[in-house]
């Protein structure tokens, strides 16, 4: 969807195209309305760009030892325009020892996924939200890190039709609200494992 739309240029590798910039630099100038723990998103055409010219020139170095570190707290990114449905995630996740960004607002995700792309480990999207919509987001966050992690909680039954039409997604990727605590925090641990 991004290719047609002209913001990423796919070739031998994923690359975001000026088209693409100029689209990230208007969504940074958003006004802010998430709930976001605190984190600054401030980003200027200059940093973005070097950004972009750094992360495509040197190689992805994946590594799990952060992981294999007790001390660790995996950072999960969660964006769902319900505020009672964040703050019901964000409390089950906290008590399980994860850091936790909520943004009930979708532009306001990419923009600070755009400012931080290695600090989540894992992006929880509900589907159906107002202006940028959870596909539309998972596939921007995929063209600027195709190796982050994200999953689906959505009120809808759309497993399969999400499987069919985005491959890499798996069913075990798409959780049916209301979910419950348990099986929720099972559902993010299988994902940050994979």
């Amino acid at each position: 969807m991004l290719n047609v739309l002209g913001w990423v240029d796919v070739t031998a590798e994923v690359s975001i195209t000026e088209i693409g910039r100029n689209v990230m630099k208007r969504l940074v100038n958003q006004p802010s309305t998430s709930m976001e723990n605190d984190q600054s998103c401030d980003l200027d055409q200059g940093s973005f760009e070097r950004d972009t010219k750094r992360n495509s020139t040197l190689p992805k170095l994946i590594s799990t030892n952060k992981f294999d570190n007790p001390s660790y707290k995996p950072n999960i990114m969660i964006v769902d325009d319900e505020r009672d449905v964040l703050l019901t995630y964000e409390s089950f996740l906290t008590s399980a020892g994860f850091n936790v960004s909520t943004f009930a607002e979708s532009y306001e995700a990419l923009k600070a996924f755009i400012s931080k792309p290695r600090v989540y480990d894992l992006v929880i999207l509900d589907i159906r939200m107002e202006n940028l919509n959870g596909l539309q987001l998972y596939q921007s966050l995929k063209a600027m890190d195709p190796t982050s992690k994200i999953i689906f909680a959505s009120a809808l039954d759309a497993a399969k039709e999400l499987t069919s039409v985005l491959p890499e997604v798996k069913s075990q990727d798409v959780l049916k609200k209301p979910v419950d605590r348990e099986d929720f925090i099972k559902a993010v641990k299988i994902a940050l494992s994979t």
